[in-house]
């Protein structure tokens, strides 16, 4: 009971936002002269990483079971954006404004849940998931990653452009991206279950089908599609249908998951959210971010 008002405190994850750093809930300039003022692609990436660690150390301390999105947003990019300082790229820039323009989907929902802003964003139904603790870690990490590789991504690309100044296709890049991205997948899955699940770790599975998105080959696949979905949306006659496509199979990820057709195998997912939501282990910022 608070001794000023007489009421009870809500629940740490009905306060969460309380909690949300200022630095995340004020829209930022997206554009490559903020990359430049920024000190270069490299630079920020690594500013980005740092804003969605933050966000996710406070959503921790909320045990708000949300921080898993932000956490493997953070080590994706950070990944990424060591890469840009190997030499092969064409235009790092673009890189990195890709990637700026494709989280900001993200950070949009995380604005709008903060200023308690009714909204129809495909995070949205995540975070209320996720809140809920209807999920476990892997469950989280495939929703997260269906959000922002299917719904965002796309529209992105075509925010950002799929071609340079002379019209020639900007694939070569994106195509780059998927080695530091694959290749480190799944040792995110792995550390991040870890952090979050640290006994329960190696039996958190999920359907192979759903969780194909958690594997090398997986990634590579679900960012094809998306540069496929972009030029959909370039067309006008397959934008409409293009843009419902893209917002309804995160969602039918998450009813899927949420809830199997398979008896056995739903019995088998309740069984692993239970032990899971026991389970669960709120490091904070004590444990380090990377």
């Amino acid at each position: 009971m608070s001794k000023q008002s007489g009421k009870t405190q809500p629940p740490p994850n009905e306060r969460v936002v309380d909690l949300y750093p200022q630095i995340l809930t004020e829209p930022r300039e997206i554009g490559i002269d903020a990359i430049h003022r920024a000190g270069g692609p490299h630079r920020a990436l690594e500013d980005l990483v740092e804003r969605l660690d933050r966000q996710a150390d406070r959503l921790e301390e909320a045990r708000d079971s949300s921080c898993v999105f932000a956490r493997v947003l953070a080590r994706m990019h950070h990944r990424l954006a060591d890469s840009l300082l190997r030499s092969g790229w064409d235009d790092p820039e673009w890189v990195a404004l890709l990637a700026l323009k494709t989280t900001e989907h993200y950070l949009d929902a995380l604005r709008a849940r903060h200023a308690g802003q009714p909204t129809h964003s495909v995070w949205a139904s995540l975070f209320e998931a996720a809140q809920k603790k209807q999920t476990s870690v892997s469950e989280e990490l495939v929703l997260g990653l269906s959000a922002h590789f299917v719904h965002d991504l796309p529209q992105a690309l075509v925010s950002v452009g799929m071609r340079n100044k002379s019209g020639e296709s900007r694939l070569r890049d994106f195509h780059a991206i998927n080695d530091p991205l694959g290749l480190a997948i799944e040792d995110i899955e792995t550390d991040l279950t870890r952090r979050y699940e640290s006994w329960f770790a190696p039996v958190d599975h999920i359907d192979e089908s759903l969780a194909r998105i958690l594997s090398n080959e997986g990634v590579r696949v679900a960012r094809a599609c998306a540069w496929y979905n972009a030029e959909r949306l370039l067309h006008d006659q397959l934008r409409t249908s293009t843009r419902a496509a893209v917002r309804r199979w995160p969602l039918v990820t998450l009813y899927e998951l949420l809830h199997p057709p398979v008896w056995s195998t739903r019995f088998a997912s309740r069984r692993v959210r239970l032990l899971s939501r026991w389970a669960r282990s709120w490091p904070g910022r004590n444990a380090g971010s990377r």
